[in-house]
C-alpha cells in the first residue's frame, strides 16, 4: 500500500518538472520570434518608406532580372534600357518599371518592343517571399492592325510591322498568357496584361484609309477557356469621332478568336471612299451605334462576323436616284456574313423616314469565282402624294412618270425582291439577275385615263418583274360605279418610251350609269353599240380593257378598248319597234374591234335566247349579226315594226332567227319557224291548219343597205302544204318577182314564176296539176285587197296579168279539165286575150282576141258529154261539140258578152249516179212522158248574154225524131246554180231532153218551138243537184195560154239582146 503511494507521488514530482520546461521554451522562442517579426518589420516600414518616396533604380540587377522574366521552351529573350523598383502607395501594388522593353529572336534580331512595362506585384505576395507577378502592364505602346479585304469582305486582320512592332510585344505576352502556369520565370505566374494610353491605327490596305485612336486601353486576362480581351477606344481620321468598346476571347489552344465590337457614333458615309461601289452611302448622314461579333481562326483570319447597327436622327440623299432628301427617324439593322461558308445574309435593315418605312432583308452566298446575292426590300406607308419622293428616277421612268400624274391620295407599301451577282474579285462588275417589286396599296385616287373620272379608294397588290408592272385591284369606285379584282399591266418599262398600259376594270352598277360611262367620247367605243341609258334598266357586270401608250398626249385612235359585262335584271326599252327587252340577264363583250351579246330575256314578255356580234374593223367578215331563239306570239312581228302576219299566223311561232350585216350595208335575215302551236290560213289558197298540226318554215331575206329587203327565200311545210322558192322587191317595198319551184297543196303541184313590170305582172305556171278553185280564190283576194288600197300594189298588179301555162291537169272540185296549155292576159277581172287548149272533152279551145271596141270570145270542145263527166259536173249526156263565140262590148262599165252557143249531135244517157255529181236521169224520166229521152239529138242552139257572173240564156232549141225541146232562162256561176224553164212538143222531144241538162241546157234552149200541146217544164237548182218539174196540166192549154202554167225564168239579170250576127246553125268550129 505504502509502496503504491510512493510510486504515484514520485510520478507527480516528474511530470511537474517536464511542464516547467517546456514553458520555458515556448518563452524564449516567443521573444526570438517578435523580436524577428519586429526587425522585420522595422525592415518593411524601412523599404516601404524608401519606395513611397520614389523609384529605386535596379539597373545592377539587370542581367539577374532578364534571366528571371525570360519564359523557358522558346527563343525569344527580353531585354530593356532601364528597371525600377515602385510603390506608390499602402493600398497600390509594387511594380517592377521597364524602360524601353525589347524582345529579341536567338539570332539576336529585335522583333517586338514597349515604350514602357510594368510587372505588378501584391505587398502580400512580397511579404510572403513570393516575387512572382501576376500582372503586366504595357504603357503608350504605338498598335498598327491591317484589313485585308477579298471582294469587299474582311478576310484577316494582322499587325503592322510598320509601327515599330510594339503589337507584336503584346502578342509575346499573349502567348504568355496562353502559355501554362510556371515557377522558373519572373513572368510564369502571369495572368493578366494592361495596355494603357496606347496609339492605335487601323489601317484599309485596299484603299488606304486610316483611322487612329490616340488613347486607347485594352485588358487581357488569363481564364479557364483562354485569353479573355477588352478595350475601349475613340478613333478619329475618316469622318467624325467613333467610339469603340471591345470584348473577346482568344482560346487557350489558339484556334480561335471571338471577339464583340460596340460601336457608337460613326456614319456610313465614312466608307464611301473604301470602294467606288460604296459611293452611294456618300448621301447618309446618320449616326450609327451597333455591335461587331467576329469569330475568326488564331491567326487572325476571320471566320463570321455578325453586325447590329440603330441609329436615329439623319437624312439620306441619292443624288441621281432619288429626287430629294429625306429625313431618317430610325434605323435597325443586322446582317452577317460567313467566310467558311462563303454565305452572307442581312436579317434586316429597317430605315423609319416618318412618312414611310424601308425595310430589308437578303442572303447571298459564293459558288465558285462568283458571289450570288438576294434579298428583298420593302418601303412601308409612303404616301401617295409623295410616291415620286420615294420612286428611284431611273427605275421604270414611263411608269413613274404616269404614276406621278395619276396617282394621288391614299397610302402605298412597295416591296422589292431583287437577285445580283458579280466576281469575288470585281465587285464593280455587279449585273442583276432578277427584279421583281411589289406594291400593297390603299385608298388611292387614280385617273386611268385623261378626260375619264377618277377612281376613289382604291385599293390592291402589284408586281413589277422583267420590266412589266401589274396591278392587282381590289376595289374602288368612280361616278355611282365600282370596281373590284380589276388589273393594270405597265410593260416595257426597261425600254425606251413609249412604255404600255393595259387596263382591265370589272364595273358594276346600274345599267344607265354604265352606259353613262361607256359613252364617254374618250373610250372612243362606237356609237352602234351604245344605248340612250334613258331607254335602260336593270344591274350590268361590265369588264372593260383599255390599253392605251404611257403618253401625256393621248388620243382616242391610241386606245385599245375591250369589255365583258354581265346584265342582270336587264331592260331595254323599243329594242325592237314598240317591243322591249325586260328581265334580261347576258354576258357582253367589246374587244379587238368585235362586240358580242349573249344572254336571255323577254321580248313583250316571251323568253328569248339572244346573240348579238358587231365587228367594227375594216376588213371584217360581216358588222352585226344577230341570233334569236325563243317562242314568240304572231302579233309581235307586228309590234316589232316589221309587217303583220296576222290573220295568216295566229298564236305562239317557234323562232330561230338570225340578222347579219355586212360591211358594206348589205344584210340577211335567216329563221326557222315552228309554228306546231299557231293557227294558219291562207284564204286565197284555201288552206289553214289548225294548232297542234306540224308546220315548218325557214325563210332568208337579203336585205339592201338601209335595210329594205330585196330578197326572200323560203321553204314551208305543214297541214298538207309543201312550198319552196324566192319573192324579190323592189326599192319601194313591192313585190316584184315570185319564183317558186314547187308548190304542194292539196291536188296542187305546180311551179309558179310571177314578175311585176310597169304595167302589170307576168306569171308562168307549169306543173302537175292546179286546182281551179284556188286560182279563183287568189283573184278574188287579191281584187279585194286593190279595192282597199286603189294605189297598192295588188291595183297596179290588176293592170295587166299575162299568163304562160302549162299544167298536165287542171283540177275542179269533182273532176279534172286535163291538161291545159297556153297563154292568158288579164286586165284586172277582164281577159283581154286568150289562146288555151285543154285536153278535157276530147281537145277543146278557148281563145280571146281583141277586136274593134271589144273582144271576141271563141270557145270549142269537141266532147262536151265527156267533158260535163270528168269534169264531175254532171253525168248523162254522151258525145257533141260545143261551140260559143261571141264578143264583149267594151264600152261598158262591166262589159256584157254577147253570143251563141252550138252543140253538135249528143243523146242522153241513164248512169249511176256518182256521190256528189249530177245526173239527167230525172230529165231524162220527165222527158220519156213526152217521147223518147234516149233518142240522138241533132243539135242545139240558143243566144247567150253575159253580165257579170250571171248569163242569160234565150231562144234555146234543139229537136229529136220524137220530141221538141225550147229553153231559157238563168247560169248563175258566182253561185254554181241554175234556174232554166221551157217547153216539150212531143214531136220535138230531144229538145225537151236538153233543156234539163245542167250548165248546157239553159245554153241551149230557145222557147219557141212549142206546139199546141207542147208541157211546160222547170230545170232549177245547184249544178250537182238539178230538179226538174213538169207540168202536165199546161199540155192541155192551147199555145197562147201555156205561159199561164209556166214560171218565169228569172226576176232579174242582164236585159235581152239580140242574137250576134253571122252564126250559123249547125256550123262545127274548125
Amino acid at each position: 500500500m505504502r509502496s503504491g503511494t510512493l510510486a504515484q507521488a514520485h510520478r507527480h514530482r516528474q511530470g511537474t518538472e517536464e511542464s516547467s520546461l517546456v514553458k520555458r521554451t515556448c518563452r524564449v522562442i516567443l521573444r526570438v520570434s517578435v523580436g524577428l517579426v519586429l526587425a522585420a518589420t522595422a525592415l518593411v516600414v524601412v523599404a516601404a518608406l524608401r519606395l513611397m518616396d520614389g523609384p529605386i533604380d535596379l539597373d545592377f540587377l539587370k542581367p539577374r532580372i532578364a534571366r528571371l522574366i525570360d519564359a523557358p521552351g522558346n527563343d525569344i529573350h527580353p531585354d530593356f534600357d532601364r528597371i525600377s523598383f515602385e510603390w506608390s502607395g499602402i493600398s497600390r501594388p509594387i511594380r517592377l518599371a521597364f524602360t524601353g522593353l525589347r524582345f529579341t529572336n536567338g539570332q539576336g534580331q529585335v522583333i517586338a518592343t514597349a515604350p514602357e512595362a510594368a510587372l505588378t506585384f501584391e505587398p502580400r505576395s512580397v511579404v510572403q517571399g513570393m516575387l512572382l507577378p501576376t500582372s503586366i502592364t504595357i504603357i503608350r505602346p504605338v498598335i498598327e492592325a491591317d484589313v485585308a479585304r477579298e471582294g469587299g469582305a474582311f478576310q484577316r486582320i494582322f499587325t503592322s510591322r510598320e509601327g515599330g512592332a510594339q503589337g507584336e510585344a503584346i502578342s509575346i505576352l499573349v502567348d504568355q498568357l496562353l502559355a501554362e502556369p510556371n515557377y522558373q520565370s519572373l513572368i510564369g505566374q502571369l495572368d493578366s496584361v494592361l495596355i494603357e494610353r496606347a496609339d492605335v491605327t487601323i489601317r484599309d490596305l485596299k484603299t488606304g484609309l486610316s483611322w487612329n485612336a490616340p488613347d486607347a486601353s485594352a485588358k487581357l486576362r488569363r481564364d479557364t477557356a483562354g485569353v479573355s480581351i477588352t478595350a475601349n477606344a475613340r478613333f478619329a481620321g475618316h469622318g467624325d469621332p467613333v467610339d469603340l468598346s471591345l470584348a473577346g476571347v482568344y482560346t487557350r489552344d489558339r484556334s480561335r478568336i471571338s471577339l464583340e465590337a460596340r460601336v457608337s457614333g460613326f456614319k456610313p458615309w465614312i466608307f464611301a471612299d473604301l470602294s467606288p461601289d460604296l459611293a452611294i452611302l456618300r448621301g447618309v448622314d446618320l449616326a450609327l451605334s451597333g455591335r461587331l461579333q467576329i469569330e475568326g481562326t488564331g491567326t487572325g483570319e476571320v471566320k463570321t462576323v455578325v453586325v447590329d447597327i440603330t441609329g436615329a436622327n439623319g437624312s439620306v440623299t441619292l443624288p441621281g436616284i432619288l429626287p430629294v432628301a429625306h429625313r431618317v427617324r430610325s434605323m435597325d439593322a443586322r446582317f452577317s456574313i460567313d467566310n467558311v461558308e462563303h454565305t452572307s445574309r442581312i436579317e434586316r435593315v429597317d430605315f423609319d423616314f416618318g412618312a414611310a418605312r424601308v425595310v430589308v432583308t437578303g442572303a447571298g452566298h459564293r459558288v465558285s469565282d462568283t458571289r450570288h446575292f438576294a434579298g428583298r426590300a420593302e418601303i412601308r406607308r409612303i404616301p401617295a402624294d409623295k410616291l415620286a419622293d420615294y420612286w428611284p428616277l431611273e427605275f421604270a421612268e414611263g411608269g413613274r412618270r404616269w404614276a406621278i400624274a395619276n396617282v394621288t391620295a391614299g397610302t402605298v407599301d412597295v416591296a422589292a425582291e431583287f437577285a445580283a451577282s458579280a466576281p469575288v474579285d470585281r465587285i464593280a462588275d455587279i449585273k442583276v439577275d432578277r427584279m421583281a417589286a411589289f406594291l400593297d396599296y390603299g385608298g388611292l385616287t387614280v385617273r386611268y385615263m385623261p378626260h375619264m373620272p377618277e377612281m376613289l379608294d382604291v385599293s390592291g397588290k402589284a408586281r413589277y418583274e422583267n420590266g412589266s408592272l401589274h396591278f392587282d385591284i381590289a376595289r374602288g369606285g368612280a361616278v355611282n360605279l365600282k370596281v373590284t379584282d380589276g388589273t393594270i399591266d405597265l410593260t416595257g418599262l426597261d425600254k425606251p418610251a413609249p412604255q404600255m398600259a393595259a387596263i382591265r376594270l370589272p364595273i358594276t352598277g346600274s345599267a344607265q350609269d354604265v352606259m353613262r360611262f361607256l359613252a364617254r367620247p374618250r373610250l372612243g367605243l362606237p356609237k352602234e353599240t351604245l344605248y340612250d341609258y334613258r331607254r335602260l334598266g336593270g344591274q350590268v357586270a361590265v369588264d372593260v380593257s383599255l390599253g392605251f401608250p404611257l403618253i401625256d398626249a393621248l388620243t382616242v385612235a391610241e386606245i385599245d378598248v375591250a369589255a365583258d359585262a354581265q346584265l342582270t335584271a336587264f331592260s331595254l326599252k323599243d329594242v325592237l319597234g314598240d317591243v322591249d327587252l325586260t328581265e334580261a340577264t347576258a354576258r357582253v363583250k367589246y374587244g379587238s374591234s368585235e362586240l358580242s351579246v349573249v344572254g336571255q330575256g323577254k321580248l313583250d314578255g316571251n323568253g328569248i335566247d339572244v346573240t348579238w356580234r358587231e365587228m367594227f374593223a375594216a376588213k371584217a367578215p360581216f358588222r352585226r349579226r344577230y341570233d334569236v331563239k325563243g317562242t314568240v306570239p304572231a302579233g309581235l312581228v307586228e309590234k316589232a315594226g316589221f309587217p303583220s302576219i296576222e290573220p295568216y299566223v295566229v298564236g305562239p311561232i317557234g323562232t330561230t332567227l338570225h340578222y347579219q350585216v355586212a360591211t358594206n350595208g348589205t344584210g340577211e335575215v335567216g329563221g326557222r319557224f315552228d309554228m306546231k302551236a299557231a293557227k294558219l290560213s291562207v284564204v286565197p289558197l284555201a288552206w289553214s291548219k289548225e294548232a297542234g298540226t306540224d308546220a315548218l318554215a325557214t325563210m332568208t331575206l337579203k336585205l339592201a343597205a338601209g335595210g329594205k329587203i330585196t330578197t326572200a327565200d323560203f321553204d314551208a311545210r305543214g297541214g298538207g302544204l309543201q312550198t319552196k322558192g324566192q319573192v324579190r322587191f323592189g326599192t319601194d317595198g313591192s313585190v316584184q318577182q315570185i319564183n317558186v319551184p314547187q308548190i304542194k297543196l292539196g291536188q296542187t303541184d305546180v311551179a309558179v314564176d310571177w314578175r311585176r313590170h310597169p304595167g302589170g305582172v307576168d306569171i308562168a305556171v307549169k306543173g302537175q296539176s292546179l286546182e281551179l278553185q284556188r286560182v279563183r280564190d287568189m283573184l278574188h283576194a287579191r281584187n279585194e285587197v286593190a279595192a282597199r288600197e286603189p294605189k297598192g300594189a295588188a291595183s297596179v298588179s290588176r293592170t295587166s296579168t299575162k299568163a304562160q301555162i302549162q299544167l298536165q291537169n287542171v283540177v275542179v272540185k269533182r273532176g279534172s279539165l286535163g291538161y291545159l296549155n297556153g297563154r292568158l292576159e288579164l286586165i284586172g277581172d277582164r281577159v283581154a286575150s286568150a289562146d288555151l287548149t285543154m285536153g278535157g272533152g276530147k281537145g277543146s279551145t278557148f281563145r280571146v282576141t281583141p277586136a274593134a271596141q271589144g273582144r271576141t270570145l271563141f270557145f270549142y270542145v269537141a266532147d262536151f258529154g265527156q267533158l260535163l263527166s270528168e269534169a264531175g259536173w254532171i253525168d248523162g249526156l254522151v258525145g257533141g261539140y260545143l261551140h260559143i263565140e261571141g264578143k264583149f262590148n267594151d264600152t261598158w262599165a262591166d262589159p256584157p258578152l254577147e253570143g251563141t252557143l252550138k252543140m253538135g249531135p249528143f243523146r242522153l244517157q241513164r248512169v249511176t249516179a256518182r256521190r256528189d255529181i249530177g245526173t239527167l236521169n230525172s230529165a231524162i224520166d220527165g222527158l220519156n212522158s213526152a217521147g223518147n229521152a234516149l233518142q240522138q239529138f241533132d243539135s242545139l242552139s240558143a243566144n247567150l248574154v253575159k253580165t257579170g257572173d250571171l248569163i242569160q240564156v234565150r231562144n234555146g232549141r234543139t229537136s229529136g225524131q220524137s220530141i221538141g225541146l225550147t229553153t231559157q232562162g238563168v247560169i248563175d256561176l258566182g253561185n254554181d246554180t241554175a234556174r232554166l224553164n221551157g217547153i216539150v212538143v212531143p214531136a220535138f222531144a230531144l229538145n225537151n231532153m236538153l233543156s234539163n241538162v245542167p250548165l248546157l241546157g239553159p245554153l241551149l234552149t230557145g222557147g219557141k218551138d212549142g206546139g199546141m200541146f207542147a208541157v211546160s217544164y222547170q230545170l232549177h237548182g245547184p249544178f250537182d243537184d238539178l230538179k226538174t218539174d213538169v207540168n202536165m196540166m199546161s199540155a192541155m192549154a192551147p199555145g197562147a195560154l201555156r205561159d199561164l202554167f209556166s214560171p218565169p225564168a228569172s226576176t232579174g239579170g242582164a236585159p235581152a239582146a239580140p242574137p250576134p250576127a253571122g252564126s250559123s246553125d249547125g256550123q262545127r268550129a274548125p
